[in-house]
């Protein structure tokens, strides 16, 4: 089981505003979930502060200079097969935690 976590820019599809991940530049990795606070080392830039995040199990995701999935207030559950995207502040990284 993994999350991919992609930090890139969001652009809109034929000029009607659909959602369109802009893969040029982007920077990403995949996270093995666990029971423990799994962080990115990759992060949110001037130009890729959206995050898309996919999974293939229910985990909790954070985002911060220093999240903690666990227990950030701010933390967002993810069902499993999940695909979202996430707005970012420059130089955040993701964590995620199995739920």
């Amino acid at each position: 089981m993994t999350v991919s976590v992609v930090f890139c820019d969001v652009g809109g599809l034929n000029q009607i505003n659909a959602p369109a991940m802009k893969t040029l530049g982007a920077s990403g990795e995949e996270i093995s979930e666990s029971g423990s606070n799994q962080t990115t080392t990759a992060a949110a830039t001037s130009t890729r502060r959206f995050a898309r995040v996919a999974t293939d199990a229910a985990v909790y995701v954070s985002f911060g200079n220093a999240p903690n999935a666990t227990s950030d207030g701010g933390r967002v559950m993810l069902p499993s097969g999940s695909v979202e995207y996430f707005l970012c502040n420059v130089g955040d990284i993701a964590a995620v935690v199995t739920v």
